[in-house]
């Protein structure tokens, strides 16, 4: 066992801990539980010094997390003003929201909505300008999968496809890596299958990873049929630059950080369409009459 003094356990937390830990996986779980409360008084000193290194979550007792002092100052003013990401989404969306690099959207869809497809299409139209990462929990098996892209009316898959795919199912922000891409995530879903209050969290960590990559993602969440947010409520609408819910033949823009025409705002707007679910196609698109925008520019569209 290794020797329990402050500098070791300061130590420790500076150059390996990394996120929250438990007290008793200090020193890498090296300390003998007959000296956990010399251990807790030392976490205590540590603490409630003048500069501490670390500082107690609440989820729980004992429970800590490393303070982290290693920010990169931002050189924002040298940045070029209002730079595009390039992503190109359905239904023109790009005609009403405004995408940054480093940032993300989210697709919210109820079941067979269709959310998937929106984010099948999404890959399909960038796939030719930007490389694609299609991270999916391949949910319905990978023949499903399959298949989905090659029925995609009007597109061909070329072999090998250029864009790549992976089985991810958690913990999708870390493989958030390449600069200059796209990552499509289908789709988060709670961990354990109840503690849906994390899922806003787990996108943030998305959000956070893409930062300085120039790289931009699509999320797709689980929501519940009729209800503009997904499963974690409001809490996965902060991250999100732009915020689509899909439900059976409507498609709403439920949130948009930054206009594409200031004059416009797209926040609220709707359209209808018909799901071709086989071919993964999106047809019959038809704005809300309640939309700012002239109802023929966008009559009878596909995608």
């Amino acid at each position: 066992m290794l020797e329990l003094t402050r500098v070791a356990v300061e130590t420790w937390i500076k150059t390996i801990a990394t996120g929250e830990f438990h007290y008793t996986k200090v020193l890498d779980g090296n300390v003998k539980k007959e000296s956990y409360a010399k251990l807790r008084k030392v976490m205590f000193d540590i603490v409630h010094a003048k500069e501490p290194c670390c500082e107690p979550v609440g989820k729980r007792d004992g429970v800590y997390r490393p303070i982290q002092n290693d920010a990169v100052p931002l050189n924002w003013q040298d940045l070029e003003g209002r730079k595009d990401s390039g992503l190109v989404l359905p239904f023109n969306l790009r005609k009403y929201v405004f995408v940054y690099p480093d940032t993300l959207g989210v697709v919210a869809g109820s079941k067979s909505s269709g959310k998937t497809g929106f984010l099948y299409r999404t890959i399909v139209m960038n796939m030719a300008i930007m490389k694609v990462y299609l991270l999916t929990n391949l949910e319905g098996g990978i023949m499903a999968l399959r298949d989905r892209f090659f029925a995609m009316s009007g597109v061909e898959i070329p072999i090998p496809a250029p864009f790549e795919t992976k089985f991810v199912t958690g913990n999708f922000h870390d493989y958030i890596k390449e600069s200059n891409s796209l990552y499509v995530i289908d789709y988060i879903d709670a961990p354990e299958g109840t503690e849906f209050y994390l899922i806003g969290g787990l996108v943030q960590k998305i959000s956070n990873k893409l930062q300085g990559k120039n790289s931009v993602a699509v999320v797709g969440l689980q929501k519940p049929s009729g209800r503009d947010t997904a499963y974690g409520g409001e809490t996965t609408l902060k991250a999100a630059t732009f915020y689509l819910a899909l439900d059976r033949n409507k498609l709403k823009i439920v949130d948009a950080k930054v206009f594409a025409n200031e004059k416009v705002n797209p926040r609220n707007m709707q359209w209808t369409f018909r799901y071709d679910e086989a071919g993964t196609n999106f047809i019959d698109i038809k704005p809300s009459i309640d939309n700012p925008v002239e109802p023929e520019e966008q009559e009878g569209m596909s995608f």
